[in-house]
């Protein structure tokens, strides 16, 4: 091996070899040689904690999840080695069985299940949930397998022990217990090797993991085989697998990352990833919710054999199974607490995206996309059983003067001020209406009534539009052009297109005639002069002055009093180009 990866493995475990060799040889004395051997479990047990926790610290995602929860499970690990070596080094003395050395020792698969499972990597749905509930339901799945394991081992081989030597079951159990926990953990890895797609990202770590575990499998066999049979104490040789696995477990831990992009390009060039296999599908977010639950199914499923063959259930099963099932429920319950806060944001996005959709994003007003299926439907009626309606299109005169003078940013805060008082003028209607943004500085109001209400709330918007705002400093007032038509002006059936090519004619002619008005078709057809704010003395009546108000102001060359992106007389500044 050539890499610094290489390197390290070879250089630590040669050490490893080197001290295994020292504390068997009978070189040094034999207290010597059991203060080596702890010290040098201790040594690798802190050394694995260290490695996994700073380089939890530079990873993220799935890589610094099971490096933080392997470094927990080695702190714990250490903890219960640190106990060990103060009775047997220190002090000199037989460990008792059970010892507070044998809590550390168990809470190791606790931490080290979960961590295997984040290898598989983080899910969308624990993305989603956020850091503590990926943390949580992790822990929690660690608790579950651990102890369905530890039932099911009681059920058929351990309680029978337990039951069969009462002098000396307890510590017999203790000591089985070793094997079976990391015969979990082996079997886990082995499960993960089975899946390509974590065998090309983790192919290094998990040969390291997996024969970290290993090696501490053997030697807790050992020390089983030998509690069972009697002996005093554990010869030395047997640690041999307890002082490998820390320095395995800290070498996987600071494996480098696999590039993504050589992982790709090296999928790619196998044809790897056009659809997901079954091993993918093993690994995939189904499988990390079930298998917990699947376990506690087969607990159920053991106690209700071993109940209905014996009439009874041994009072440790049922403890303990009830504790697994207390578990799960905790489990279960802050999955559906998540679920539901998953459902509730869904609901909130996908409402504020249909807001999206529908609205403008400057205005808040109606788009043109939401306006026209307004429009259609109101035809659709209109057709069907000739309601009325009318539409108005409305267009700001010269509002790029006050984009021109006075910025863009003063003239999106314009557009919003006018976007209000125009939907003020319409819900101030006797009748309300829709209005939206059709785009640019040209709006359309749909109004379900006749032209009489139509031309009234479209004078009310001229009127509320040309009020003067404050931009900028300055004191300027808008000006608009108002096309109205309504559906009956034509014969048949009303289309969209037809409708809105004559409202835009009509407010095209508003303009032409000094800009600032109202123009609409009369029942006939007749386009004609309803508004115009140089004459405002001219009463507004549709049908009885309409003609009037249209002789009396003439059809071409009125200019309005306030144009937009002009001043107000009060305040002059320098009036822009007209258009």
């Amino acid at each position: 091996m050539t890499t610094p990866l290489g390197k390290r493995i070879v250089a630590s475990l040669g050490v490893v070899a080197l001290v295994v060799t020292i504390a068997v040889s009978g070189i040094l004395p034999d207290a010597a040689s059991t203060a080596l051997d702890d010290g040098a479990q201790l040594i690798g047990g802190a050394t694995a904690t260290a490695v996994c926790w700073y380089t939890a610290h530079r990873r993220s995602g799935s890589e610094r999840r099971w490096r933080a929860l392997m470094a927990a499970g080695m702190a714990c690990w250490t903890g219960g080695m640190l106990v060990w070596a103060l009775y047997r080094s220190v002090l000199g003395i037989p460990l008792p069985s059970p010892s507070y050395a044998d809590f550390g020792f168990f809470l190791f698969p606790i931490f080290a299940v979960p961590a295997l499972l984040a290898v598989i990597g983080q899910s969308s749905r624990r993305r989603t949930g956020g850091a503590t509930y990926g943390w949580t339901t992790s822990l929690l799945d660690g608790l579950v397998i651990v102890g369905s394991l530890f039932v099911l081992s009681w059920s058929t081989v351990l309680g029978q022990v337990a039951r069969s030597n009462e002098s000396d079951s307890l510590r017999f159990l203790v000591a089985l217990m070793y094997p079976v926990t990391d015969l979990v953990l082996v079997v886990m890895v082995g499960m993960l090797a089975l899946v390509p797609r974590i065998v090309r990202k983790y192919r290094t770590q998990l040969a390291l993991l997996a024969t970290g575990l290993v090696s501490l499998a053997v030697s807790d066999s050992l020390y089983a085989y030998l509690v069972a049979s009697g002996a005093d104490e554990m010869p030395l040789i047997a640690d041999a697998g307890f002082i490998a696995a820390p320095v395995l477990i800290a070498l996987a831990a600071s494996a480098p990352p696999v590039d993504p992009r050589a992982r790709r390009a090296a999928a790619d060039a196998r044809g790897i990833g056009a659809s997901r296999t079954w091993p993918d599908r093993l690994a995939s977010d189904r499988t990390q919710l079930l298998v917990p639950y699947g376990l506690v199914a087969a607990v159920a499923l053991v106690v209700g054999i071993q109940w209905l063959a014996t009439g009874a259930t041994d009072p440790v099963v049922l403890g303990l199974f009830f504790a697994v099932v207390v578990l799960s429920l905790a489990r279960q319950m802050l999955t559906l607490i998540q679920n539901d806060a998953l459902l509730r944001r869904l609901s909130e996005t996908q409402s504020e995206l249909s807001y999206r959709a529908h609205h403008d994003g400057l205005t808040g007003l109606l788009n043109r996309a939401a306006f026209d299926e307004h429009l259609g439907h109101a035809i659709d009626q209109h057709n069907i059983d000739g309601q009325l309606g009318v539409l108005l299109l409305i267009d700001l005169d010269d509002f790029k003067a006050i984009n021109d003078r006075l910025g863009h940013g003063a003239g999106d805060r314009s557009l919003k001020t006018l976007s209000k008082r125009l939907l003020a003028s319409v819900d101030d209607g006797d009748n309300g209406g829709i209005v939206a943004r059709f785009g640019g500085d040209e709006f359309t109001v749909l109004i379900p009534a006749g032209i009489d209400a139509g031309c009234r709330t479209a004078r009310s918007i001229v009127d509320a539009l040309r009020v003067p705002q404050d931009l900028e400093g300055h004191s300027v007032s808008i000006g608009a052009s108002v096309g109205v038509v309504e559906l009956e002006v034509f014969d048949g059936e009303v289309t969209a297109d037809v409708l809105l090519r004559n409202a835009d004619r009509a407010m095209y002619e508003a303009k032409k005639n000094g800009k600032a008005g109202v123009f609409a078709y009369d029942s006939d057809g007749t386009l004609r002069l309803v508004y115009n704010l140089a004459e405002r003395r001219v009463p507004f009546d549709w049908w009885s002055n309409g003609r009037d108000a249209w002789a009396a102001q003439g059809s071409r060359g009125i200019n309005p009093n306030m144009v937009a992106g002009e001043p107000d007389p009060a305040r002059l500044i320098a009036p822009p180009t007209r258009t």
